[in-house]
């Protein structure tokens, strides 16, 4: 079997990355994120013989981008649970592209709210 890559080539080459880190992770399934050097955030889960990638612009200049590599699980308990591992992925998504987390260089963090005062 061919090892699939961490992130797509076309996604990475002439780009530096930074912020490496796994977000979650089980003994079959990984979900991990990167940031690329011009700000845009890359997010994998990852299973025996495939990957699903997801790449995000939070500051909404470019669509977001998805697309899988390998083939899907065979197991239906597997495949259960890379569906809620890449509904976390797409909620982690959808807080970046609407503010609510900050990328920088421990990975992405939740937005610091301002209270008001009384």
């Amino acid at each position: 079997m061919t090892e699939l890559p961490q992130w797509p080539p076309d996604w990475v080459e002439e780009h530096a990355l930074a912020a490496e880190q796994t977000i979650a992770a089980t003994d079959d399934l990984a979900l991990a994120t990167a940031l690329r050097a011009d700000d845009r955030v890359l997010i994998s889960v990852s299973w025996p013989g495939g990957r699903r990638y997801l790449y995000v612009d939070p500051v909404g200049a470019e669509a977001p981008r998805a697309l899988r590599a390998g083939d899907e699980p065979q197991d239906a308990e597997l495949r259960r649970q890379l569906d809620a591992m890449w509904s976390q992925a797409l909620g982690l998504a959808k807080q970046l592209i609407d503010g609510d987390l900050q990328v920088g260089p421990d990975g992405p963090q939740p937005e610091k709210k301002r209270r008001w005062r009384r």
